[in-house]
Protein backbone atom coordinates (compact mmCIF):
# COMPACT_ATOMS: atom_id res chain seq x y z
CA UNK A 1 0.00 0.00 0.00
CA UNK A 2 1.41 3.37 -1.06
CA UNK A 3 1.77 6.16 1.44
CA UNK A 4 -0.10 9.37 0.82
CA UNK A 5 2.00 12.47 1.17
CA UNK A 6 0.80 15.57 2.92
CA UNK A 7 1.00 17.38 -0.40
CA UNK A 8 -1.30 14.84 -2.08
CA UNK A 9 -3.75 15.04 0.84
CA UNK A 10 -3.91 18.84 0.57
CA UNK A 11 -4.35 18.80 -3.23
CA UNK A 12 -7.10 16.16 -2.96
CA UNK A 13 -8.94 18.30 -0.40
CA UNK A 14 -8.68 21.32 -2.68
CA UNK A 15 -10.04 19.34 -5.64
CA UNK A 16 -13.01 18.13 -3.55
CA UNK A 17 -13.74 21.65 -2.36
CA UNK A 18 -13.92 23.31 -5.79
CA UNK A 19 -17.29 24.91 -6.49
CA UNK A 20 -19.32 23.93 -9.54
CA UNK A 21 -18.47 25.90 -12.65
CA UNK A 22 -21.00 28.56 -13.49
CA UNK A 23 -21.44 29.97 -16.99
CA UNK A 24 -20.39 33.57 -17.54
CA UNK A 25 -23.23 36.05 -17.79
CA UNK A 26 -24.15 37.35 -21.21
CA UNK A 27 -22.12 40.42 -22.16
CA UNK A 28 -23.67 43.65 -21.03
CA UNK A 29 -24.84 45.69 -23.97
CA UNK A 30 -23.91 49.34 -24.03
CA UNK A 31 -26.58 51.21 -25.92
CA UNK A 32 -25.05 53.76 -28.26
CA UNK A 33 -25.23 57.25 -26.81
CA UNK A 34 -24.42 58.66 -30.23
CA UNK A 35 -26.67 57.76 -33.13
CA UNK A 36 -25.43 57.16 -36.68
CA UNK A 37 -27.09 60.36 -37.90
CA UNK A 38 -24.97 62.55 -35.58
CA UNK A 39 -21.81 60.41 -35.48
CA UNK A 40 -19.62 62.65 -37.65
CA UNK A 41 -20.80 65.86 -36.00
CA UNK A 42 -20.26 64.42 -32.51
CA UNK A 43 -16.77 63.25 -33.47
CA UNK A 44 -15.88 66.67 -34.93
CA UNK A 45 -17.15 68.44 -31.80
CA UNK A 46 -15.02 66.24 -29.55
CA UNK A 47 -11.90 66.76 -31.70
CA UNK A 48 -12.40 70.51 -31.24
CA UNK A 49 -13.04 70.08 -27.50
CA UNK A 50 -9.74 68.17 -27.26
CA UNK A 51 -7.87 71.05 -28.90
CA UNK A 52 -7.66 69.68 -32.43
CA UNK A 53 -9.29 70.53 -35.75
CA UNK A 54 -11.59 68.26 -37.72
CA UNK A 55 -12.19 68.89 -41.40
CA UNK A 56 -14.46 66.92 -43.72
CA UNK A 57 -12.96 66.31 -47.13
CA UNK A 58 -14.11 64.37 -50.17
CA UNK A 59 -10.69 63.59 -51.65
CA UNK A 60 -7.00 63.35 -50.84
CA UNK A 61 -6.44 66.31 -53.15
CA UNK A 62 -8.68 68.41 -50.91
CA UNK A 63 -6.71 67.34 -47.82
CA UNK A 64 -3.43 68.03 -49.63
CA UNK A 65 -4.59 71.52 -50.61
CA UNK A 66 -5.50 72.27 -47.00
CA UNK A 67 -2.13 71.04 -45.73
CA UNK A 68 -0.29 73.09 -48.38
CA UNK A 69 -2.16 76.21 -47.26
CA UNK A 70 -1.85 75.61 -43.53
CA UNK A 71 1.70 74.21 -43.21
CA UNK A 72 5.08 74.98 -44.70
CA UNK A 73 5.61 71.82 -46.73
CA UNK A 74 9.21 72.78 -47.46
CA UNK A 75 9.99 71.81 -43.85
CA UNK A 76 10.44 68.09 -43.01
CA UNK A 77 7.14 66.34 -43.78
CA UNK A 78 6.31 62.63 -43.73
CA UNK A 79 3.04 61.11 -44.96
CA UNK A 80 2.16 57.44 -44.52
CA UNK A 81 -1.25 57.87 -46.15
CA UNK A 82 -1.69 56.31 -49.60
CA UNK A 83 -2.64 59.00 -52.11
CA UNK A 84 -1.32 61.86 -49.99
CA UNK A 85 2.16 62.20 -51.43
CA UNK A 86 3.68 65.19 -49.66
CA UNK A 87 6.69 63.51 -48.04
CA UNK A 88 10.12 65.10 -48.33
CA UNK A 89 11.63 63.08 -45.48
CA UNK A 90 12.94 59.50 -45.62
CA UNK A 91 13.05 57.95 -42.13
CA UNK A 92 15.43 55.14 -43.12
CA UNK A 93 18.01 57.70 -44.21
CA UNK A 94 17.29 60.35 -41.60
CA UNK A 95 16.33 58.43 -38.46
CA UNK A 96 18.46 60.62 -36.21
CA UNK A 97 16.57 63.67 -37.52
CA UNK A 98 13.06 62.52 -36.56
CA UNK A 99 12.84 65.30 -33.98
CA UNK A 100 13.00 67.83 -36.84
CA UNK A 101 9.71 66.65 -38.37
CA UNK A 102 7.35 69.55 -38.92
CA UNK A 103 4.36 67.46 -39.99
CA UNK A 104 3.45 63.77 -39.96
CA UNK A 105 0.30 62.48 -41.68
CA UNK A 106 -1.02 59.06 -40.64
CA UNK A 107 -4.07 56.96 -41.39
CA UNK A 108 -6.52 56.32 -38.56
CA UNK A 109 -8.04 52.85 -38.24
CA UNK A 110 -11.08 53.65 -36.09
CA UNK A 111 -12.33 56.91 -34.56
CA UNK A 112 -14.53 57.17 -31.47
CA UNK A 113 -17.16 59.91 -31.41
CA UNK A 114 -17.64 60.01 -27.61
CA UNK A 115 -14.03 61.13 -26.96
CA UNK A 116 -12.44 61.73 -30.40
CA UNK A 117 -9.88 58.98 -29.78
CA UNK A 118 -8.39 57.63 -33.01
CA UNK A 119 -6.69 54.24 -33.13
CA UNK A 120 -3.42 54.32 -35.06
CA UNK A 121 -1.47 51.10 -35.30
CA UNK A 122 2.13 50.29 -36.06
CA UNK A 123 1.34 49.42 -39.67
CA UNK A 124 0.03 52.97 -40.18
CA UNK A 125 2.89 54.59 -38.24
CA UNK A 126 5.84 52.73 -39.65
CA UNK A 127 7.89 54.02 -36.72
CA UNK A 128 6.19 54.03 -33.31
CA UNK A 129 7.49 57.41 -32.24
CA UNK A 130 6.16 59.37 -35.25
CA UNK A 131 2.88 60.65 -33.75
CA UNK A 132 4.70 61.83 -30.65
CA UNK A 133 7.92 63.33 -31.99
CA UNK A 134 6.46 65.51 -34.74
CA UNK A 135 5.56 69.15 -34.17
CA UNK A 136 2.25 68.81 -36.02
CA UNK A 137 0.18 65.67 -36.54
CA UNK A 138 -2.56 65.05 -39.07
CA UNK A 139 -4.69 61.91 -39.19
CA UNK A 140 -6.87 60.89 -42.12
CA UNK A 141 -9.82 58.66 -41.27
CA UNK A 142 -12.71 57.41 -43.32
CA UNK A 143 -16.16 58.45 -42.19
CA UNK A 144 -17.20 54.77 -42.30
CA UNK A 145 -14.57 54.01 -39.63
CA UNK A 146 -16.20 56.21 -36.99
CA UNK A 147 -18.04 54.54 -34.11
CA UNK A 148 -20.02 55.91 -31.19
CA UNK A 149 -18.09 54.60 -28.18
CA UNK A 150 -15.04 52.64 -27.05
CA UNK A 151 -17.08 49.42 -26.72
CA UNK A 152 -17.73 49.57 -30.46
CA UNK A 153 -14.11 50.46 -31.23
CA UNK A 154 -12.26 47.58 -29.57
CA UNK A 155 -13.69 44.79 -31.77
CA UNK A 156 -12.44 46.69 -34.85
CA UNK A 157 -8.81 46.70 -33.70
CA UNK A 158 -6.56 44.15 -35.38
CA UNK A 159 -4.38 42.91 -32.53
CA UNK A 160 -2.14 40.92 -34.87
CA UNK A 161 -0.51 44.15 -36.07
CA UNK A 162 1.24 44.69 -32.74
CA UNK A 163 1.67 48.13 -31.24
CA UNK A 164 -1.09 50.69 -31.52
CA UNK A 165 -2.44 53.62 -29.58
CA UNK A 166 -5.48 55.85 -29.26
CA UNK A 167 -4.69 59.50 -29.97
CA UNK A 168 -7.20 62.15 -28.92
CA UNK A 169 -6.01 65.67 -29.66
CA UNK A 170 -2.63 67.31 -29.39
CA UNK A 171 -0.44 66.53 -26.39
CA UNK A 172 -1.60 68.27 -23.22
CA UNK A 173 -0.41 68.25 -19.63
CA UNK A 174 -1.00 70.43 -16.60
CA UNK A 175 0.77 70.77 -13.29
CA UNK A 176 -0.56 71.33 -9.78
CA UNK A 177 -0.67 75.06 -10.45
CA UNK A 178 -3.06 74.35 -13.32
CA UNK A 179 -0.70 75.61 -15.99
CA UNK A 180 -1.70 73.89 -19.22
CA UNK A 181 1.18 72.98 -21.51
CA UNK A 182 0.42 71.85 -25.06
CA UNK A 183 2.98 69.75 -26.91
CA UNK A 184 5.05 68.61 -23.94
CA UNK A 185 4.68 64.88 -24.69
CA UNK A 186 3.75 64.91 -28.35
CA UNK A 187 2.53 67.04 -31.20
CA UNK A 188 1.43 70.62 -30.60
CA UNK A 189 -1.39 70.40 -33.12
CA UNK A 190 -3.74 67.75 -34.44
CA UNK A 191 -5.72 68.07 -37.65
CA UNK A 192 -8.13 65.26 -38.47
CA UNK A 193 -9.37 64.83 -42.03
CA UNK A 194 -12.63 62.89 -42.23
CA UNK A 195 -12.99 61.35 -45.68
CA UNK A 196 -16.59 61.30 -46.89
Amino acid sequence: MAETSTRDTILAAIRRGKPDLLPLPDPIGFPPNITPDNLVESFMTMVKTNGGRAIRVSSMDEAKAFLATDYDLSLPVLSHVPGLDISNFTPAEELRLLDTLHLVVLEGIVGVAENAAIWVDEAAMGIRVLPFITLNLSIVISEKNLVGNMHEAYPRIDTSVGFGTFIAGPSKTADIEQSLVIGAHGSKTLTVFIME
